[in-house]
């Protein structure tokens, strides 16, 4: 004696709405996401390797732009407002405090990388920079020293990749 299953047609299955199809494809999409390799603050490994790449490339370039105002250098790595910020700062440091500086970059340090929206992110950094300071216009030294920095920045997804488009320092440490 056999025993036989009925068959269901397609016709006879419960129904889903399209509401109901959307939202699981949403859930289901999400949790892929979820799943993307990260790292301990959230950002996928290639953000976190494109972000550090772009810094370790404009940090060397803000420090000549300070020194030397090669603000054009910048434009691989920060947005024309950006740029536009830096030059301001460096101009009123020449006017208002007669000085120059030279800063070099000694090391950088990613603490932590937020980004949201897939364009948007916010990175902290912790910074060594030697700086010199000399009299604007002449080469007599009025101090030198190492000054170690926490530093916040604010970065745009743009064709080209991350951008910086703000750079604020948060703390700096005692020497």
């Amino acid at each position: 004696m056999s025993i036989s299953t009925p068959v269901c047609p397609p016709a006879c299955l419960p129904r889903a709405s399209a509401r109901t199809v959307v939202v699981s494809a949403i859930l289901l999409a999400g949790g892929a996401v979820g799943c993307a390799e990260s790292g301990p603050d959230g950002a996928s490994v290639e953000d976190r390797t494109a972000i550090e790449t772009v810094l370790a490339d404009y940090l060397p370039k803000l420090g000549n732009a300070y020194a030397n105002g090669d603000f054009d250098a910048l434009a691989s790595g920060a947005v024309p407002k950006e740029i536009a910020t830096v030059r301001k700062r460096v101009h009123d440091l020449e006017m208002e405090a007669s000085r120059t500086l030279r800063p070099t970059l000694k090391s950088f340090e990613i603490e932590r990388i937020d980004v949201w929206r897939y364009s948007n992110a916010a990175v902290t950094t912790i910074e060594v920079w030697d700086i010199d300071s000399l009299v604007s216009g002449t080469e007599r030294l009025l101090s030198s020293g190492t000054d170690r920095y926490r530093v916040r920045y604010q970065f745009k997804r743009r064709d080209e990749g991350w951008m910086v488009i703000g750079r604020l320092i948060e703390h700096q440490f005692e020497s």
